[in-house]
């Protein structure tokens, strides 16, 4: 019969501990990570505090874009003052200002529609798409408008007759539809480039706009206001 001897039983014992600590790392190993529930917990609060500041900044937004109780419209071929427009509306409107709206102030807005040379080609067709949507829409009342621009829109319906302020620009009917304002002093504080061949139009008062705006009636004597003032 075999036997075993000390050094045999030694190397025996050697092995077995070997193989039980390969068998401990490899399970220690295949552990899933532990948590890191701190980390979990951060990542919560901050994306917490980015929806609310997303919220916040959304509703900021909201309260500063004013809802204008009178919207003009630029379109030429040069640019709009925006800074001179926003610097001296309210004092050179400020005696025929009325709060259509109802929120406690009078506030004008300017659309620019331009067709300057500078702009590349595609900005150009934006601006004709702008103009058609601008003409057909209704949300300007007042227009501060280019001859070529006003006579290839003169016989469309979509500009009051003016002839109470004066003659001017004619349409196929015989209604003056614009007055030049070339140099006008009034219409040049509001950012307005009167050096060339231009025109002051009212938007007249459509189906459409009466029936989509409740407050069209008193938009529509304003723009008439504003209209003898800058003509006058």
């Amino acid at each position: 019969m075999a036997t075993c001897t000390s050094e045999e039983g030694k190397s025996s014992g050697a092995r077995l501990s070997s193989d039980e600590t390969i068998k401990e790392r490899r399970a220690e190993s295949e552990k899933p990570a532990p948590t890191n529930k701190f980390m979990k917990t951060w990542h919560k609060a901050a994306l917490i505090i980015i929806v609310i500041v997303g919220v916040l900044i959304s509703v900021k937004s909201c309260v500063d874009r004013k809802n204008p109780d009178i919207t003009m419209a630029y379109i030429g071929d040069g640019f709009l003052d925006r800074e001179a427009f926003e610097e001296n509306k309210d004092i050179v409107l400020n005696s025929v200002a009325s709060d259509i709206n109802g929120d406690g102030e009078f506030n004008a807005d300017m659309m620019e529609i331009s067709f300057n040379e500078s702009l590349t080609e595609a900005d150009r067709q934006n601006s004709g798409r702008k103009l058609t949507n601008a003409l057909g829409a209704g949300v300007a009342r007042i227009y501060f408008i280019e001859g070529k621009y006003l006579m290839n829109n003169a016989s469309s319906g979509v500009f009051e007759d003016i002839s109470r302020f004066g003659d001017g620009f004619k349409n196929a009917s015989g209604e003056v539809v614009g007055i030049a304002i070339t140099g006008n002093e009034v219409a040049e504080s509001l950012g307005v480039d009167t050096k060339g061949d231009i025109y002051l139009a009212v938007r007249v008062v459509s189906e459409i706009d009466a029936l989509t705006d409740k407050n069209i009636e008193k938009k529509h004597a304003l723009a008439m206001d504003i209209a003898e003032y800058i003509l006058n």
